[in-house]
C-alpha cells in the first residue's frame, strides 16, 4: 500500500463557520499546513499526524452525502488496512455507514479525552520536529536509532550527541518516534520531560 496515490490531498473549499476559531499546524506527513475550525478536530489531527499506521490523511475531504448543505467530513485517513472517513463529534444522529464508498466512523469527545496526555505531549513535540526538519538527516536518524539499543532517557540521548545541536537531536528523536522507529509508552500517561524514556521499537 505504501507509495499509493492518495484519493484526497486538498480540503474542500468550505467556509469557516461563523464564530469558529482558525487553528493551524504544519503537517510533516503532508508537507503542508492544515487549517482546522475547532479544537476537537485539531486534537484529532494531532493523533492522526503522529500515528505511524496512518499513511496519509486529508482534512475536510468530502461531504457526507450529495444532498445540498450536507455536513463536511472532518478527515479522510489511509492506512495499510484501507480508507476511513472520520466525523469528530458527540452527535446522537444515526451515522451513515459509508460516504463516497468509504466507511465512516465517529470520534467522540471521550475518545479524545482518553488520549489527552498523549495529544498534549505531541503538541509540544510536533513544533520541534517542524522547526528542525531542515537539519534532520538520514545519518543522524540512523545514529540516534542505533544508540537506542536499550531504553534511554531523553536527556541521556542528548548528551550522547553533545557535539550536535540539542534541539536538532531532540527533533530527530521525536521524528523517529512519530515514524514508529522508537517507542515511548510513558507519553500516553505522563508529561514529556528530560527523564522520558525512549526505547527501540522492536
Amino acid at each position: 500500500m505504501r507509495g499509493f496515490a492518495p484519493r484526497f490531498s486538498t480540503p474542500l473549499d468550505a467556509p469557516r463557520p461563523r464564530g469558529s476559531p482558525m487553528l493551524e499546524g504544519f503537517s510533516p506527513k503532508l508537507g503542508r499546513r492544515v487549517r482546522l475550525f475547532n479544537r476537537s478536530t485539531f486534537r484529532q489531527w494531532v493523533r492522526l499526524e503522529v500515528d505511524p499506521a496512518v499513511l496519509s490523511l486529508c482534512e475536510r475531504p468530502v461531504r457526507s452525502s450529495p444532498a445540498p448543505g450536507s455536513r463536511v467530513v472532518d478527515f479522510w485517513v489511509q492506512r495499510d488496512a484501507g480508507e476511513q472517513l472520520l466525523l469528530v463529534d458527540d452527535e446522537q444522529d444515526e451515522l451513515a455507514p459509508t460516504a463516497s464508498d468509504i466507511p465512516v466512523q465517529r470520534v467522540a469527545a471521550a475518545d479524545l479525552a482518553a488520549a489527552a496526555t498523549l495529544i498534549d505531549n505531541w503538541q509540544r513535540m510536533l513544533p520541534t520536529i517542524v522547526s528542525t526538519r531542515a537539519w534532520h538527516s538520514g545519518a543522524l536518524a540512523d545514529s540516534v536509532q542505533e544508540c537506542v539499543r536499550e531504553p534511554m532517557a531523553l536527556s541521556r540521548l542528548e548528551r550522547a550527541f553533545a557535539m550536535g545541536d540539542p534541539p536538532v537531536v531532540r527533533g530527530a528523536v521525536f521524528e523517529l518516534l512519530r515514524k514508529g522507529r522508537l517507542i515511548a509508552p510513558s507519553l500516553h500517561s505522563q508529561p514529556l520531560t528530560p527523564d522520558t524514556i525512549f526505547g527501540p521499537a522492536s
